[in-house]
């Protein structure tokens, strides 16, 4: 009698065991997977740009995973991210996503480059093949092509042409030689900025652009610059040739400024080549600062730096909270591959708090879909970062 009992007894334990993993098998099933294209430079000169995009949105989707994903619609779904390397030229970008959308049926694709979003933004609204851009640069490409398949995230890089004019001016720096990077980030950089710096009263004294993709050596451009005596030095690129021309001018004798482009970090750079060769930079606030107004970040970097084992960049925690904005957007429009629904619902989703996500948004511009986060300014003075201020340029 006793052993009958404990036979049905391990039998019906047995039974509930493989009921509950056919339930766990069934829900995992149920767990639908969205695809999420990158297209970057992740090889070259500026593979640290692109790797650091892509940081941002793996670790989004892996939070999102590791929770069970989300409920959109009547549909649970996890998410996947296909990053393609592109070393910033247009035409393989093109090549990239023409892959995405006609082989893999991703209608989502990331962009981190000024230059092959443009190109994207030739092809993305081609009836039967549209998908949604989301763009990290601060290039308003929306202010002169609006697009309506368009997301941008970071703010407009204009934002800083009257605290970096007005930082350098009140330094008593004049005289300014240009050294930016080239292409269409570079050249619309550079031209906003002269034109500020010569209204401000300064003088331009030299102009040597480079290809921050393609050189590490640019004492050629150096020279050129230097030979005209320049009191600050205009430039910026991706963070780790930005570094190098700034350690190679520094090499060259040169005791002046730096104001240095929203592409390039300067907390990464001082990471690189130490704060003593920065001393005189402008640039934007080093990302962990931000901490003291989104107690999130601190968080955030902590996690980052335990898992890749260097600082958190912005491109990182902006491109972590944009993912977690589209997935929102997901959620109020009801569908994961509705680009259109998805687009239109983005300006309510457009909102973070800085407790719960590195980076906070304050909503949306539903015409030109420019999401709505501060600019700072910061500058190296006495071996230390010094906060200059938040802008916050929609209001404005």
């Amino acid at each position: 009698m006793r052993l009958r009992k404990a036979l049905v007894f391990g039998i019906a334990v047995l039974v509930v065991a493989m009921f509950m993993a056919s339930c766990g098998e069934k829900e995992e099933e149920e767990a639908k997977t969205v695809t999420i294209g990158l297209t970057a430079p992740l090889s070259g000169v500026g593979a640290g740009y692109g790797e650091d995009i892509k940081a941002g949105l793996d670790m989004a989707i892996k939070k999102i995973n590791d929770s069970g994903g989300v409920t959109i619609g009547d549909a649970k779904y996890k998410f996947k991210l296909n990053a393609a390397d592109d070393q910033a030229a247009p035409e393989a970008a093109l090549s990239n996503v023409t892959r995405f959308i006609l082989q893999e049926g991703i209608n989502i694709v990331w962009d981190p480059y000024a230059t092959t979003i443009t190109k994207l933004m030739e092809i993305n609204n081609k009836p039967g093949e549209e998908f949604l851009i989301m763009s990290y640069t601060s290039i308003p490409l929306y202010a002169t092509a609006p697009n309506p398949l368009m997301v941008t995230f970071p703010p407009p890089f204009t934002v800083y042409l009257k605290s970096f004019t007005s930082i350098a001016m009140s330094r008593g720096w004049k005289k300014m030689g240009m050294l930016q990077t080239t292409g269409s980030y570079g050249d619309l950089w550079g031209s906003k900025f002269e034109q500020a710096w010569t209204t401000a009263g300064g003088t331009v004294v030299a102009k040597s652009p480079a290809n921050y993709y393609e050189t590490n050596d640019f004492t050629p451009y150096l020279t050129t610059v230097l030979a005209a005596n320049p009191d600050v030095i205009f430039c910026g690129g991706p963070s780790e040739p930005t570094g190098l021309v700034i350690e190679q001018a520094r090499g060259l004798g040169f005791k002046g400024g730096f104001i240095v482009m929203d592409q390039a970090k300067l907390d990464v750079i001082a990471e690189k080549i130490g704060m003593e060769k920065l001393e005189g930079a402008i640039g934007t606030l080093p990302v962990e600062l931000s901490a003291e107004n989104w107690p999130y970040m601190a968080k955030f970097a902590e996690d980052y730096k335990a898992a890749y084992g260097k600082t958190v960049t912005w491109e990182t925690a902006i491109c972590y909270t944009g993912f977690h904005v589209l997935v929102e957007a997901m959620k109020k429009a009801g569908s994961v591959d509705d680009i259109k629904a998805i687009r239109a619902a983005f300006p309510e989703a457009a909102f973070t708090s800085g407790k719960e996500f590195p980076v906070e948004y304050s909503g949306m511009n539903k015409d030109t879909g420019a999401m709505y986060m501060p600019g700072n300014s910061t500058q190296v003075k006495d071996g230390q970062f010094t906060i200059e201020g938040e802008v916050r340029w929609w209001e404005q």
